[in-house]
């Protein structure tokens, strides 16, 4: 569609699913809604409609009594929809995809049904999984923003510099097997690049540990924390962000910000802070 950009990264995620689709990819569809925009259907002339400073009243479905809001990731999975219920007293219009989220949770709706004339690259997300998932997220999407966009010269500093403020995760594993009459000993996880160098592991929501699919569990990791880790630990080389993509390293050096943070509160264990991810939808 002229001048809407289409969602990539969701659509890459729906054209994934299988049919039916497994948990672990709907997770996935919920993880990639959570950037960029989406596509809206509105009953009328959307755009007179914003002009007069009217709400737009949301196209939807209907399973029973529960309505489900449609939204698209391209202008070619709205296409299909048009031309499916040939339904021409409709307009489309772009909305950054939190906006979206936001909206069915603060309404009474039941979900989402996403690309829904799209044979099996289409998903139906409940409303209790796009809550968990907003309510955990960063209200601003700054880290996934980052990324999800080209990338530029600046894109290490932005990022760098959202990971000072933003919520941040860590995937954590056990150790090993726990010693008689001891807690499990839990670890932070860490990749190696090719040349060896040690990599914290940080994440910008649960789900994002969830996707890489090695069964870690989230653990919410402050900021300051992370400026902590890197300043006791000279021999990590830096970061790596959001692994399962879209994703960056980012050095010492760029790093600069989040090492000066100040000295954090002393932390709990690791495992009375795990972060309860969204469940994930039934296929």
């Amino acid at each position: 569609m002229p001048g809407l950009r289409d969602n990539v990264l969701l659509a890459q995620a729906l054209g994934k699913l299988d049919s039916p689709a497994k948990p672990e990819q709907l997770l996935d569809v919920m993880r990639q809604l959570l950037q960029n925009h989406l596509f809206l259907r509105i009953k009328g002339d959307a755009r007179a409609m914003l002009a007069e400073g009217r709400e737009l009243p949301l196209a939807v479905a209907r399973r029973g009594d529960d309505a489900y809001v449609l939204v698209y990731s391209t202008g070619t999975a709205l296409q299909a929809a048009l031309s499916a219920d040939g339904d021409s007293g409709t307009s489309a219009v772009g909305q950054p995809a939190l906006t979206i989220l936001k909206h069915v949770v603060a309404g009474t709706y039941a979900g989402l049904i996403v690309d829904g004339s799209s044979g099996p690259a289409r998903a139906v997300m409940p409303r209790a999984v796009i809550e968990a998932a907003v309510n955990q997220a960063d209200p601003d999407l700054r880290i996934k923003t980052a990324l999800a966009a080209p990338r530029t010269a600046e894109t290490a500093a932005t990022v760098a510099t959202a990971l000072t403020e933003a919520p941040l995760f860590v995937a954590v594993n056990e150790t090993g097997p726990a010693v008689e009459g001891e807690a499990p000993r839990f670890g932070i996880a860490e990749s190696r690049t090719s040349d060896g160098r040690r990599l914290i592991e940080v994440y910008s929501h649960p789900l994002e540990v969830i996707a890489r699919g090695r069964g870690d569990r989230p653990m919410p990791f402050l900021p300051e924390q992370l400026g902590a880790s890197l300043r006791d630990h000279p021999s990590v080389a830096g970061v790596i962000v959001d692994a399962a993509g879209p994703w960056i390293i980012l050095d010492r050096d760029a790093l600069a910000p989040v090492i000066a943070l100040p000295a954090p509160p002393k932390p709990d264990a690791p495992s009375a802070q795990s972060a309860d991810a969204p469940e994930a939808p039934s296929a």
